[in-house]
């Protein structure tokens, strides 16, 4: 991606005046992109939060979470061809 010159470069001042001329709908949809947080973000709060809330549990080996998850996934297809049989 080239380069833009200095001279090239729009000012903060004018990206406010082009969000001056914006509709009051599309400046609110404005506001919640730069407000919302990345995935990034968003992923190392539930992150923080999971360790955080099981910091008192007992560890898990990687073949308990594995053994865990394939269960659920069996109750879960279990209760899905229960329900479209109905």
């Amino acid at each position: 991606m080239a380069q833009r010159k200095p001279e090239d470069q729009t000012t903060f001042d004018q990206v406010l005046k082009l969000v001056d001329q914006l509709t009051s709908e599309d400046q609110e949809r404005l506001r919640v992109r730069l407000n919302s947080k990345s995935k990034t973000e968003r992923w190392q709060a539930l992150f923080n939060k999971v360790q955080d809330q099981s910091k008192d549990l007992p560890a898990m080996s990687d073949e308990e979470i594995v053994a865990d998850l394939k269960e659920i996934r069996e109750e879960l297809k279990a209760e899905r061809a229960r329900q479209s049989s109905t």
